[in-house]
Order: structure tokens, then sequence, then C-alpha cells
């Protein structure tokens, strides 16, 4: 589970913000925080992220999104690392990017953070915390050579031939832009079990969809789970979208409408995949179409194409290509796989959705959440963050105020992160969204009155 976020001079954050999802005292939906018994820490299952446009909220998504990929993707031995400095002080640019992250594990809590500075990792290091908090290792960059903590690796009961292995890898065969973590990761030899889980919960746990992004898993899912199937349906359905039914039919390669140089890339995507595993699959957007690609060791290549039925006045099946839908369903297809996953009860994902209510009404966009927050136990892991424009979501009756997020531009031009559980006197009765259109909280458009018609031709004269 993410327990704590934080991120300096990046993108619109100037100064260090930070995130958390640990509960305070306030009691409203206390039956659906986890609980953690070892390291007795509570956290919220949700995070909701409101601000004006411009404010910084997919910069906050990026920042999480940037950790992960330098991570697991990593980076080249000449590679520079894309990393975009806060640009309105002039200074920015001569001082590292700071992140850093809190982590529960298998009930453990980890410490992680790290900064960068141009092309060069500045600052790594990884502790466990609990009573006493415990370096597993840590690095520097001073006079152009990295600098190793004297101790690294040895405080924890790894094996010799673990830490011996780790000591290696980090002395010779970590470069100056890549994080140990990424040089390690997925990576053969003697890998204590402690960082196979923390790469996996990035690789694995934390999932993060943009507004334009798709959720692969919803053709696979087609596929594969019978109860997605007839809970994709039955979604559809109350929805209104008028689609009874998704169908994934078997097609051909040759009539997926694809340049052959596309064609040529997406079947060598697949022989590079299947040198590591017995199958490959990738989601390509034809011309109004959707497939899924799909090829097995040893096998032909599979082609599915996606489609939705509608029953037509004298109640036959008829199919639709998917690019026919309306902006709105599109989007509630790309996160139906997510909620699907969020609501089972042994889900343990991190899901960070940017602009949730994109091309969504209200009404679909909260019943949404109340799919996934009416199954959260104290024993469940699964957590939903998502940025959100819609202040109609500001409500205390399905959001706690510790849930509650503002993002704002301050007169610098960076962003600050405040929650509504820091205001003082909010009371739950209080209209929350009342109050944040009036201005009494941070995060709604600072903007003047635009042009009027009168202005714009006095202006053209």
């Amino acid at each position: 589970m993410l327990i704590n976020f934080r991120v300096k001079n990046f993108l619109s954050f100037r100064e260090e913000v930070e995130f958390t999802a640990l509960a305070t005292k306030e009691t409203t939906h206390s039956n659906r925080i986890f609980k953690s018994q070892k390291s007795k820490v509570r956290v919220l299952p949700i995070s909701a992220f409101f601000g004006g446009n411009g404010a910084g909220k997919s910069n906050l998504f990026k920042a999480v999104a940037f950790v992960k990929r330098l991570i697991i993707r990593g980076t080249s031995t000449n590679d520079t690392i894309d990393c975009r400095p806060f640009k309105l002080d002039r200074h920015a640019p001569l001082r590292s990017s700071e992140f850093g992250l809190d982590l529960l594990i298998e009930d453990e809590l980890y410490r992680y953070e790290f900064a960068v500075h141009a092309s060069v990792i500045t600052r790594e290091s990884l502790f466990l915390i609990g009573k006493k908090n415990l370096e597993i290792f840590s690095r520097g960059y001073l006079n152009d050579k990295q600098v190793w903590g004297p101790n690294n690796f040895t405080n924890c009961h790894f094996s010799d031939k673990e830490v011996g292995y780790l000591l290696l890898k980090s002395k010779e065969d970590t470069f100056n832009n890549q994080l140990f973590l990424n040089s390690i990761h997925g990576r053969p030899g003697p890998i204590p079990d402690l960082f196979k889980r923390i790469g996996t919960w990035f690789s694995d746990r934390l999932e993060l969809l943009s507004p334009q992004g798709e959720y692969g898993p919803l053709v696979h899912y087609l596929d594969e789970a019978k109860s997605f199937s007839e809970f994709c349906s039955q979604a559809l359905d109350r929805a209104g979208t008028g689609i009874t039914e998704l169908k994934s039919d078997p097609t051909d390669f040759k009539d997926l409408g694809l340049p052959e140089k596309l064609k040529e890339e997406i079947l060598s995507h697949l022989e590079v995949v299947l040198k590591d595993e017995p199958s490959a699959e990738i989601l390509v957007t034809g011309p109004r179409s959707r497939f899924k690609i799909r090829k097995s060791k040893g096998k032909d290549v599979e082609v599915f194409r996606l489609r939705a039925i509608h029953k037509s006045e004298s109640d036959e099946n008829v199919p639709f290509e998917i690019d026919d839908e309306s902006d709105g369903t599109l989007r509630l297809l790309e996160l139906l796989p997510a909620f699907f996953e969020l609501s089972a009860s042994k889900c343990d994902k991190v899901f960070f959705i940017d602009e949730l209510d994109r091309s969504l009404h209200t009404h679909l966009t909260k019943e949404l959440l109340a799919t996934f927050l009416e199954t959260r136990t104290e024993i469940s892991c699964a957590q939903l963050l998502f940025t959100t424009h819609d202040p109609f979501l500001m409500d205390q009756e399905m959001l706690r105020r510790d849930e509650i997020w503002f993002i704002d531009k301050v007169q610098n031009g960076g962003s600050v992160l405040t929650a509504l559980s820091d205001f003082k006197g909010v009371r739950l009765d209080l209209d929350v969204r009342k109050a944040y259109l009036e201005g009494r909280f941070s995060g709604i458009p600072n903007m003047r009155r635009l042009p009027r018609k009168q202005e714009l031709m006095e202006a053209q004269k």
C-alpha cells in the first residue's frame, strides 16, 4: 500500500509537497480503514485530488509515473534522465529533484527516497521503518563519483552470498544515471526476497491510468474471466449505454487494417516478450476497431476483435465497433477492469487514475466509487487515488475529510497540496462542495472575467 508520497522541484512542485494515506482520528467510515497488524498503521482506501485547470493535479500523477518508470524501465549507460525541474525559478535547475515514498508491503513499512540532478542519481536510500529505522542501503554522489554507505546490506538478515552479490551490483553494475532498485529488478542472481517484493510492488501492484490511456486487461478479462464479463455487461446496462454485451470475436491478422510496418513491429514485440514468457499479448487500436493480438510459443498468432452488442427493435443482436461508442462509454470501458480488480476482496493493488471523471456523468462516477467503497473492510488492501474536476464528488457522505485533497497554485507559480482535514472548523454537516466553490478552500481556478463580445470588438478596431 502507498502510505506516503513526497516530491520536490519537479514540474510545478517547487517546494516539497507531501501526500499521506494515513487516517486521522476522524471516526467517519472507520469500518473501511485498513489496520495493519504489525506496523499498527491505519491506511485510507481512497484519496481524491481536486483543483483548477493548471493547478498541478496531473503533475502529481506524472511524478508517481516518473518514479515507477525510473525503477522499472530504468536507463541505459548513456541515457539522459527525463526529469523536469521547476521552471519558474532560475536556480531550480541547479538543484536536485527529490522523490520519496513510504510503502507497506506484507505488513513491513519501507521508506524509499532518491534525488536526480541532470543525468545523475545524486542520492538514493531504502529504510525499514519500525521502532528503530533500519538502513538497508544508501548512496550519494560526490566529486563525480558514487559514494555508497559503509554498512550497506549488512544490517539485514541477508546471507553472505546475497550481501556479496548486492555489493557487487551496487559498486560495479549500477550506473551514475541508474537507480539501484532498477539495476537489480528482474535480474538473475541471489537477490533477497525483500528487494523482489519491492520491485514487484512497483511493476505489478502500482497501476497508473492516464486520461488517454487504456487499461489493457479489458480484452484479456473478456476471454478469461466469466465473472468480469457479467460485471461489465451489468455495469454497461445500468449506465444506460445501450450495450447488452461485449464480445471478443476471433479474426484474421491480415484483416486488421494496419500498415505492414506496424504489423511487423507488433510481431517483433511479441517475439521479444516470448523469450521470457510462455505467451504474449498486446491491445491494438485500428481504424474504428480494437483488437487483442496474442501469441503463444509454438502457436500461430491469434487476433480477437472487440465489439459491443446492442439490441434492435426486433430484439436482434447488432454488433457495433467499439470506436462507434460515445466518449463516455469508451471511458467507462477503460475504467471497468480497474474497478473490477479493486472490488475483489483479495486485491492488493494501488490504482492512480488521472481525471477519473473525464467524459463521465457525476452519477456514474459516484456509482463506480460506491462499487469500490462498499467492498472495503479493515483487512482490505486495495487503494484508489484519483484526480478530478467534479465538485459533486466532494461529498462527506462518501468521502472522509482526510480523503479529500486540494491542489492549488501559489504566487510563485508552484503547486501546493492540502487535505480538507487540515482546515479548521470543517463540520460533518458542512456542504463542502458549496464552501469549495465559494472559495473557502484552495483548489478553485483563480481567474478573471473572460473578455465579452463588446470588448473583443473594440480590441479589433
